[in-house]
């Protein structure tokens, strides 16, 4: 579980990106209230063209010493973009209209994917033959 203090100085530490990016999001075990002694805290950087904007983070933020795995969300492969996008918290947003709207692109793809996803071999076999 993300606690109130955390979700604050995640903020902080990220607030150089407020005006650079579309959201700052946490996902992954805290949220999904999974956590264990070892979770760290699972950050999605959303900016479209944003390859800039992480080695800002690492050049201004000690990630190691915060323990937090920064990602940026158009990096990602398409079944973790989903779990974020069913499960996750909003740091900031500047749209968060515009943040939704925006993942709505890849909620088509997936939908429009999702059955091969989940096939098994056998399945797959199927269709080949």
């Amino acid at each position: 579980m993300v606690k109130e203090k955390h979700m604050r100085e995640i903020e902080k530490d990220f607030q150089f990106l407020r005006d650079k990016i579309l959201a700052l999001l946490i996902f992954g075990s805290r949220v999904k209230k999974e956590e264990h002694e070892k979770s760290d805290y699972d950050i999605c950087i959303v900016k479209p063209e944003s390859r800039e904007i992480i080695r800002e983070v690492f050049r201004k933020i000690d990630v190691k010493k915060k323990n937090y795995d920064v990602h940026i969300f158009e990096d990602l492969p398409l079944y973790i973009k989903m779990e974020i996008i069913k499960n996750h918290k909003v740091v900031f947003s500047k749209d968060i209209y515009g943040l939704y709207e925006y993942f709505y692109f890849y909620r088509k793809l997936w939908k429009d994917q999702e059955r091969r996803n989940k096939m098994d071999k056998k399945d797959l076999l199927k269709i080949l033959k």
